[in-house]
């Protein structure tokens, strides 16, 4: 187990990925932190500064055993400064709790719609951190109302997707025990095989081998 107290100094470009900037912290680094945090946190919390500014976040992986980082509006635009610019950030483990406590709107917004409600609690506790901070950014109540009901539209997206991809997953094992007819007519060696595999299964093999030449079984 890593020192949880260390200080980690890196310089690193800031990167564009989508809307987002971010920074790919050295292998390094990365392994420390993910030795102080333990080997099952895939999401280690950390806080520091990024040249010189404080932030908190949430790292995620980013391929090859290290870590990414986000770096918040705020600190990007503050510091004049986007994608290529060098920073230097010094991080460490963040080891106080971080509640994802979801605000009285949003959570009477999420209880009217069980699916909705359902979705958002099967979240990681980083992704509903980012969406409670998306939500408190909101500087007029008029934003803020919106947010919360694009939150509540986004969870039912998300659980009507889900629903969709299961119920096509079991769609497609349901498929498995069918036997595929090869091309061109089958003789009547291959019809006796459909036979023996499908009495049980695939009723209307009966009516496909009522005109069967003589010679092949029927059922």
């Amino acid at each position: 187990m890593g020192n949880a107290d260390q200080e980690h100094i890196f310089v690193a470009p800031i990167q564009k990925i989508w809307i987002m900037r971010c920074v790919d912290l050295p292998r390094d680094v990365s392994e420390a932190l993910r030795s102080a945090a333990g080997d099952g946190v895939k999401h280690p919390p950390v806080h520091g500064l990024v040249e010189g500014l404080p932030f908190k976040s949430t790292l995620v992986p980013a391929g090859n055993g290290c870590f990414r980082m986000h770096v918040h509006s705020r600190i990007w635009r503050k510091l004049r400064i986007d994608a290529g610019a060098q920073v230097e950030v010094t991080l460490m483990l963040d080891q106080a709790p971080r509640p994802a406590v979801v605000p009285g709107d949003l959570a009477a917004a999420l209880a009217a719609k069980p699916r909705a409600l359902g979705t958002f609690n099967a979240l990681t506790l980083p992704l509903r951190r980012q969406i409670l901070w998306y939500l408190e950014s909101a500087k007029h109540a008029s934003t803020r109302e919106k947010r919360v009901r694009l939150m509540v539209q986004r969870m039912l997206e998300r659980a009507a997707k889900a629903k969709k991809k299961t119920q096509a997953k079991k769609n497609s094992s349901g498929r498995d025990w069918l036997v595929k007819t090869p091309p061109g007519r089958p003789n009547a060696e291959t019809r006796n095989k459909l036979v023996l595999q499908n009495e049980t299964a695939f009723a209307p093999v009966n009516f496909y081998l009522a005109a069967a030449p003589a010679g092949v079984t029927r059922f």
